[in-house]
């Protein structure tokens, strides 16, 4: 029987990495561990000026996929914007996201589109280049609810959602409750880390937060906190590595999310995979699908004093923090690799 290959295409930021880079290596190693002939095909991204932006899914669109030094490519799957702009007669597309600026984030302070006419146009070719080409798809399926639901408001489009475990999924662990609130994250502006530091102004208790993570925003943070006076009680630990971020992560006492409207959230599964319960914002997006008020851990407004006062709660409360902790690990117990590839090769004969 012919093993049966798999292309997985993926955009990138060059010298950029992050959830999404880790989906594309984990569903390649997943494939590769059931069988597969898997391969990642990766174009580089690049958003400006305008017109790259329609370059790029052209270039996405002239590859020719379906064969390989004479042998065949039985699937594609596509992820993010513009890599779903491939031809193939079994593409299947599982959404990361879509090129968020022209949709949800447009007029907000996450886009730098406007109201020229040269911007709309713009927004109304990406518009229907993603009609054309998602529509292709033999398959449709998005990461999160959330991605979903933005795909059927802006285009008329139906995902089926597909959750996927974390990238280090068997590794964690839970150790004890610490002294610190713990978050890792690109230091990106939508993350809105620079809210978890004014939160930590208002917090009474002796509670210090644990940033990982790298970014474009580290010195304005650094700044941030140097400002606030709290250099003793917020740390910047920079890029940590995959042993230390499961210690992070096992040894803390809750962990804090806020980010704008995120597309799925690996931190929160990551969180409850470690038997910790999560802090997050009422506006953060798909971190929501799994974070329950109370129950796997606190929905706040997004506010500084809000967010403080959960992080008082959580900090006073360590039984309670342990208990919202197994909730979460049981809200995630059935979200498996297993499921993802058994439904992205629905209907692809094995034989």
């Amino acid at each position: 029987m012919r093993v049966r290959t798999v292309a997985i295409c993926a955009s990138q930021v060059p010298f950029r990495s992050g959830g999404a880079e880790n989906l594309v290596a984990s569903l390649h190693r997943e494939f590769k561990s059931r069988g597969f002939k898997s391969e990642i095909v990766q174009l580089p991204f690049k958003w400006y000026p305008r017109v790259q932006l329609l370059k790029t899914c052209l270039a996405w669109r002239l590859l020719d996929l379906t064969e390989s030094d004479g042998e065949p490519i039985d699937l594609v799957v596509a992820t993010k914007f513009p890599s779903y702009a491939v031809r193939h007669p079994s593409k299947v597309t599982w959404l990361v996201h879509q090129f968020r600026q022209v949709y949800d984030l447009y007029g907000t302070e996450w886009s730098d589109f406007g109201k020229s006419s040269e911007d709309l146009e713009y927004r109304q070719k990406i518009a229907a280049v993603d009609n054309q080409t998602l529509r292709e798809s033999r398959q449709l399926f998005s990461i999160a609810r959330n991605v979903s639901d933005r795909l059927q408001h802006f285009n008329g489009l139906t995902a089926e959602v597909l959750y996927h475990p974390p990238k280090l999924a068997g590794l964690y662990r839970t150790d004890v409750f610490g002294d610190y609130i713990f978050t890792v994250s690109r230091l990106d502006r939508a993350k809105r880390l620079d809210l978890l530091v004014r939160a930590m102004r208002e917090v009474r208790s002796n509670a210090r937060l644990v940033i990982a993570g790298m970014g474009p925003e580290q010195q304005q943070l650094e700044s941030l906190i140097s400002q606030a006076g709290l250099d003793d009680r917020v740390a910047l630990l920079g890029f940590v590595s995959d042993e230390e971020l499961v210690d992070l992560y096992a040894k803390c006492c809750a962990v804090a999310y806020v980010p704008f409207d995120e597309d799925y959230g690996y931190v929160t599964l990551e969180a409850f995979a470690s038997g910790k319960p999560v802090i997050t914002a009422n506006d953060s997006g798909g971190v929501l699908e799994f974070v329950e008020d109370g129950v796997t851990g606190f929905v706040s407004s997004a506010t500084p004093e809000s967010i403080a006062i959960q992080i008082d709660n959580v900090w006073l409360n360590r039984g309670r923090a342990a208990d919202m902790g197994r909730n979460g690990q049981e809200r995630i117990r059935d979200i498996t690799w297993d499921r993802v590839i058994d439904r992205l090769v629905h209907g692809l004969d094995q034989s």
